[in-house]
């Protein structure tokens, strides 16, 4: 089979004189393996790894950061924490992931980050 990621991709920005828009459509992509690994998992100011012992090869992961306060960052290795991604309070992402051990860590006090890998 293909495409069987469908993506909806929209960005829009309005802040005084800086007005842009990015919005190309839907984006489908083919998916090669058929698990994928997530759930909610609490994490704390320590980088942890994310559970996804049933995805060899990490695809596309969905992050959201349930907390109401602190952000939360994504990112790669655990003793050198290396963040790829921040996300505030409440704010969600899409991307595809080039690590198999993705890793996360909170700021000021431990998160709920909802997470979902797709296999690549």
């Amino acid at each position: 089979m293909a495409d069987e990621i469908t993506l909806n991709l929209k960005l829009a920005v309005a802040n005084g004189f800086l007005v842009q828009r990015f919005d190309p459509s839907t984006l489908t992509v083919t998916m090669t393996g058929t698990t994928a690994a997530g759930g909610v998992q609490t994490i704390g100011t320590t980088a942890e790894t994310l559970g996804v012992t049933d995805v060899s090869t990490c695809g596309y992961g969905y992050f959201r950061n349930t907390d109401a306060t602190n952000y939360v960052e994504i990112g790669t290795g655990t003793g050198t924490f290396v963040a790829f991604a921040k996300l505030k309070a409440g704010e969600a992402a899409v991307l595809r992931l080039g690590t198999n051990a993705p890793t996360a860590r909170a700021n000021t006090a431990a998160v709920n980050l909802q997470y979902f890998i797709l296999q690549d």
